[in-house]
């Protein structure tokens, strides 16, 4: 009798197994885990390597290269009509609301001579920073966002746009993720974009 019990119990536990490993597998489940690596890490980079690699994927970018320093993220681009283009951004503001806009915005050096289709690359990057989960992991492409003019000198993008993230506002993780994870700050490092993350206010 005990024999018997015994292999009742093993596949009940198997089974029990087999369970777990089919809910670690879902979609929601990965993006918590996700979720909390994130907030354990709180603070990410983004090394002139990711934001060149970015950068070279926009829409109509033949080449690109994208270095930080000096507070600025220089930008120098070979474009497949020929045209060269060369700008820099420093990160201004950074406008997080629950459920609301999730706005980054950039001064822009030279006003005129930016590629938008760079600068929505470079915020996908971010997004991707700031929600791991919207893509996988060895994406580099995650869609453009749509670049606004704030002012002559200054740009404003809404991270919503990016395609990945407009994707994965469908999903039923989407809104705790993106109530919990915020940026808090941009701040151009030698060799690298910095992201600190908010924690949540627990009350």
């Amino acid at each position: 009798m005990t024999d018997r019990f015994d292999i009742v119990r093993s596949l009940v536990r198997a089974a029990a197994d087999r369970a777990i490993d089919r809910v670690k597998e879902t979609r929601v489940a990965s993006a918590t885990l996700q979720l909390f690596e994130r907030l354990t890490q709180q603070r990410w980079r983004l090394s002139d390597e990711t934001l060149t690699a970015a950068a070279a994927h926009a829409e109509g970018v033949d080449s690109a290269m994208v270095a930080c320093h000096s507070g600025r993220m220089f930008v120098d681009a070979s474009m497949t009509n020929g045209r060269e283009v060369q700008f820099s951004l420093a990160p201004r503001t950074v406008r997080f609301a629950p459920r609301g806009a999730k706005e980054i915005s950039f001064d822009v050096e030279p006003p005129d001579a930016h590629d938008t289709s760079i600068v929505g690359a470079l915020a996908g990057c971010i997004a991707k920073a700031t929600w791991p989960m919207i893509a996988p992991p060895e994406s580099l492409d995650f869609g453009g966002a749509i670049v606004e003019r704030e002012s002559p000198g200054r740009l404003r993008v809404d991270l919503r746009s990016v395609p990945a993230v407009r994707r994965f506002a469908s999903t039923q993780a989407a809104t705790m993720i993106f109530d919990v994870l915020e940026l808090e700050s941009l701040r151009v490092e030698t060799g690298a974009l910095a992201l600190k993350l908010k924690l949540p206010q627990l009350t």
